[in-house]
């Protein structure tokens, strides 16, 4: 859509109470209908137009919807509604449905833990992070002689290292490996070393690791089949190979990262891992934003 379109999408008055309603919290077409004080089929009909211009979208709730606004907007489409929506905040009919919006929070006498039941995952709670997770989960994990291939400058040190005995971070890039040492340099981290070299021929000793991690580094490797036989080569006996990776895709957005390859199947990671036992792959939900990547781990041990 061009801007033009954007605008007048916005500047219908009844989709902007709507916008403006949302952005506050997510609400189903009968909570819609008690603020605005419209019949079902008209809020129903502008619903559609959002929806189909990408401002909002809907999930089931019991036997409704509750629409929200979306978090991955089109740039154009985000600028034009943060300006109509800065220019109107003000508007007394904006105000009025406010009012009414904290007045049917008072009548529905719920909680917010009460309203997001069986949602939870979709709703964003203070603190209730995926980073805060996962520095309280790593807690439970021990990682002993780690190696962390393609690390890059060393954004995932700080949350793995001060549960290995020991974290060797290799990279190619002199580049990537001077900021991964400064990182460290400033967290105080006396087990953390690092290595200049590619995957495909890791510079470490055979059975020197416990763990050897592939952290959405693998599409990196031009030769990820051999890249992941130097990291069998280099575990010791029930050492543990974790590939965090993208799934295949064919998306040309991927390649303006650098990426040598476009994914990988959980087919082709077990068949190139094969000497190991105990595979267990898992494929995530595919990301919301365009263009919808989708992640595989995929874990195994050696034989001791």
């Amino acid at each position: 859509m061009a801007i033009g379109d954007h605008l007048r999408l916005l500047a219908d008055e009844t989709r902007l109470r709507v916008l403006h309603l949302l952005a506050e919290e997510p609400l189903t077409v009968a909570e819609l209908q008690d603020v605005l004080e419209l019949g079902q089929s008209s809020i129903s009909g502008h619903l559609a137009k959002l929806k189909q211009a990408g401002l909002t979208h809907d999930v089931p709730e019991g036997s409704a919807r509750r629409y929200r606004l979306r978090d991955d907007l089109d740039s154009a489409l985000k600028s034009a509604w943060l300006a109509v929506r800065a220019l109107s905040a003000n508007e007394a009919q904006t105000q009025i449905d406010h009012e009414r919006l904290i007045a049917l929070r008072q009548r529905r006498g719920s909680s917010w833990v009460d309203r997001v039941a069986g949602s939870l995952h979709r709703e964003y709670a203070p603190g209730r992070t995926w980073e805060s997770l996962c520095h309280g989960f790593i807690r439970l994990t021990r990682f002993g002689r780690c190696v962390d291939v393609g690390a890059g400058d060393g954004a995932m040190t700080e949350l793995i290292a001060p549960q290995a005995t020991e974290m060797t971070c290799v990279d190619p890039s002199s580049a990537m490996l001077a900021a991964a040492r400064a990182r460290v340099a400033t967290l105080q981290l006396s087990n953390v070393h690092f290595v200049e070299g590619s995957g495909e021929k890791l510079p470490l000793p055979d059975a020197s690791a416990d763990t050897v991690l592939f952290l959405q580094s693998l599409q990196y490797m031009t030769d990820p089949e051999r890249a992941l036989g130097e990291a069998i080569r280099i575990l010791a006996p029930d050492g543990t190979l974790l590939v965090v990776t993208l799934a295949k895709h064919t998306s040309v957005e991927a390649d303006a990262f650098g990426h040598q390859h476009r994914g990988f199947t959980p087919e082709q990671l077990k068949r190139w891992t094969r000497a190991l036992q105990q595979h267990h792959t898992d494929e995530l939900p595919r990301e919301t934003r365009s263009p919808h990547f989708q992640t595989i781990i995929l874990s195994a041990n050696k034989r001791s």
